[in-house]
Formats: structure tokens, C-alpha cells, sequence
């Protein structure tokens, strides 16, 4: 049975441009002397862009086991591509099972992981699992860096026109917000009074206190000595009583509607890495610790690998995260990422 692929083609030729300049495009820098006999990415990608998949395919097997680590997962990402064109059923499924391969096997702090997470999303997509795109979509987000962002809203566009997901949604939105360069501090014009391991404001509200409702105020207890004596009851005289007017029927009170409940305030937080492995997202929020930062892990499960993204901070507003990021994260070598939370 045939099969086309158009979307991960579509993407696929857009990976190539972002490629073109890097390392993978080029040929290998310490090629052996016999280099004419030896097959290269580039020979690979020329019978990629000619439409020639098989050929593609073979000579991407060829090369990739002969580059460095660097690019070599760059380089079977371009040959699960290939093989994804070829139309038959048995080399899409080869595809896909190399594609989980190379998954589980890369760093997510790695950028090359975003483009296996995005095309991962474009593989579920082609066989109708639309919720299973939407949630390799949301890895590639969270694990993405500011250069991948083009790519990225193409392929939310196509994966929002076929399925409804509230976190996706507000995932891809995050792509149009303008990147932050956290090697860059941000000058604070008021200086600071606190100590260096003094932990901020907007951290420590972070940790979730009891709220101390405030105590009624006392009744003052009836004091039969202060207490105005009552006055005595008069009793009106019998045809007093007879001409006085009849008090109004009492009317049933109209329930009282209930308040309806307060929207939920929005807030943003500080993302500083999603990991693969929990133990090392653990140890990143126990070294910020040691400096008087709070970090939280929120566990973000997925069909081929669960993520670890660590988060600090609830801040009103985005500018008063990037000011703390940039006090207090870039003196340590921590990327952070703002992002609004509801």
C-alpha cells in the first residue's frame, strides 16, 4: 500500500533550511584522505532534496554511524525522514520505531530533541492519533529554544485545526512571545538590601501558606448593670387595638443568587530545564536551594518519554520574573523561560 507523507515532507524541507548553515550540511571536517569513496551528509541530503527517498535513506545509513555525536542524531533524524517519503508501509514503520528510538536515547536539553518531539507530533498526526500529536507538540514546546519557534507555530497551526486542547493552545501561544536573553541582566533601579541567599518575595509566596482568617470582633456579653432597663410593655386599650391597621402580609425573601466565583488570577513562573531523568531535575532544585531559591518539578507525561520541567517563582507580572531571573539565575548560569500560568 502506498502512503504519503506531506506533512512531516512540508516540515521536513523547513529543517533543511535551518540546517543548511550548520555543521550537519557540511562535510566532515577531518575526512579521511580516500574521501571520494566515502559517503557524506551532504551526499545524503542532495538525493533528499532530488526526491530520490530510498537513495536518501541508504546514504544517511551509510554516513550517520561516522559522525561525531554532535550531529549524529541530526543525521538519523534525516533518515527517518527519508524513509517516512518512501511510501510503503514497512519503511513508515521502521520510521517511527527509529523516531522512539532516538527519543528515548536524547537529552531533552539538547535542541536537536524539539525537532524528534515536533516530528514525532507529525507521525501521530498522519495515523489520526490527533490527542498523541498534541502531546508531542507540547514536549517540543517546553524543550524548544528561540530558533526552532518558526518551525514550531507551522506545526501548531496544522495540529490546532485538528484537535481541541486547552494546554496545547496556550503552549503555542508562548511561541509569539519575544524570547528572553537571560545573559543579560535586566538593571534594577533600586538596589538591593537584602543578602545574596535571601530569598525574594515572589519566591517565597511560592510556598503555600494557611491563610489566618481574622478573628470576629466580640460581642460585648449583656452586663445587667450597665444594660438600659427595658421599658414596661403598655397595653393599648381594646378599641385602640381594634382600629389599628392591619400589618402588610410579610412577602417570601427572593433567594439571594450566589456570587459567582472569582476568575482565577494569572501568574508567571520561571522554567529552568526540562529533563529526561528525574534525578537530575531533582539535583538542579536542590543546588538552587543551597542559594535560597525555591524549585518545583512538574511532571509532564508523554507516549515515548516523560519530562521534568523545573519551575520557580509566582510572579504578578512578566517583567518582575525577568528581573528576578536575571538578579538571581544568570549570576549562576541558570537559562530560565517566563511563562503565564492560569
Amino acid at each position: 500500500m502506498k502512503m504519503k507523507f506531506w506533512n512531516v515532507r512540508g516540515i521536513a524541507a523547513i529543517l533543511f533550511l535551518i540546517c543548511s548553515t550548520s555543521s550537519l550540511a557540511q562535510p566532515a571536517a577531518n575526512a579521511p584522505a580516500d574521501s571520494q569513496a566515502t559517503v557524506t551528509i551532504a551526499d545524503a541530503q542532495k538525493a533528499y532534496v532530488a526526491g530520490k527517498w530510498k537513495d536518501a535513506a541508504r546514504l544517511f545509513e551509510q554516513a550517520c554511524p561516522n559522525e561525531p555525536d554532535s550531529v549524529r542524531t541530526e543525521c538519523y533524524l534525516w533518515n527517518v525522514l527519508a524513509l517516512s517519503q518512501i511510501g510503503a508501509a514497512k519503511e513508515f514503520s521502521t520510521a517511527g520505531k527509529r523516531l522512539d528510538s532516538l527519543i528515548k536515547k536524547t537529552n531533552p536539553q539538547k535542541a536537536v530533541y524539539a525537532d524528534l518531539m515536533m516530528t514525532k507530533a507529525q507521525f501521530q498526526l498522519y495515523m489520526g492519533r490527533n490527542e498523541k500529536a498534541a502531546e508531542a507538540l507540547i514536549h517540543a514546546i517546553e524543550t524548544s529554544q528561540p530558533h526552532q519557534a518558526i518551525v514550531l507555530q507551522k506545526v501548531c497551526t496544522v495540529v490546532q485545526s485538528k484537535v481541541k486542547n486547552p494546554t496545547l493552545d496556550e503552549t503555542c501561544k508562548r511561541l509569539s512571545e519575544p524570547a528572553v536573553d537571560a545573559s543579560t541582566p535586566t538593571p534594577d533601579p533600586t538596589p538591593s538590601t537584602g543578602s545574596a541567599t535571601e530569598q525574594p518575595a515572589a519566591v517565597q509566596s511560592v510556598t503555600e501558606q494557611p491563610a489566618t482568617e481574622p478573628k470576629a470582633a466580640a460581642q460585648p456579653a449583656n452586663d445587667a448593670t450597665t444594660a438600659p432597663a427595658a421599658e414596661p410593655t403598655k397595653t393599648a386599650p381594646a378599641d385602640t387595638a381594634a382600629k389599628a391597621t392591619p400589618a402588610p402580609a410579610v412577602q417570601p425573601e427572593k433567594p439571594v443568587p450566589a456570587a459567582a466565583p472569582a476568575p482565577e488570577k494569572e501568574y508567571w513562573i520561571l522554567q529552568l530545564g526540562a529533563f529526561g531523568v528525574k534525578s537530575n531535575a531533582e539535583l538542579l532544585v536542590n543546588n538552587l536551594k543551597k542559594q535560597g531559591i525555591k524549585g518545583t518539578i512538574e511532571e509532564r507525561v508523554g507516549e515515548t518519554k516523560t519530562l521534568y520541567l523545573v519551575q520557580t517563582g509566582k510572579f504578578e507580572t512578566k517583567e518582575k520574573a525577568v528581573d528576578f531571573g536575571a538578579s538571581k539565575l544568570t549570576p549562576l548560569n541558570v537559562e530560565f523561560r517566563p511563562i503565564l500560568k492560569k
